[in-house]
């Protein structure tokens, strides 16, 4: 449980409570927890079995921190990673796995 609240923290900021309301502190501690939740949800759906322990600084940087461009043609959208990234493979996998939910 202590490694799910340190997750928490740290990932989603959710001890962060800069407002002087308690209705701003209550609704951001709120959306932290959407996103929390969110994030596992898309862990367990489409990960891999070897890939579903990693944490959020583990997600990030493998898969949203990466280089890449939003290519617009006439008849699709197509977003073109760069060739030297090591986990293309494993991004590849789990954005078949969103397509196929």
């Amino acid at each position: 449980m202590e490694n799910f609240i340190k997750e928490a923290k740290t990932g989603f900021a959710m001890d962060k409570t800069d407002s002087a309301t308690l209705l701003k502190n209550e609704l951001r501690t709120l959306m932290s927890e959407l996103a929390y939740n969110v994030v596992n949800l898309m862990r367990r759906l489409t990960f891999p079995k070897a890939q579903q322990a990693f944490r959020i600084e583990t997600i990030r940087k493998y898969l949203l921190k990466v280089a890449g461009k939003v290519v617009h043609t006439a008849r699709r959208i197509q977003l073109k990673l760069s060739a030297t990234h090591v986990y293309q493979g494993l991004f590849k996998r789990i954005l078949l796995n969103i397509q196929q939910l």
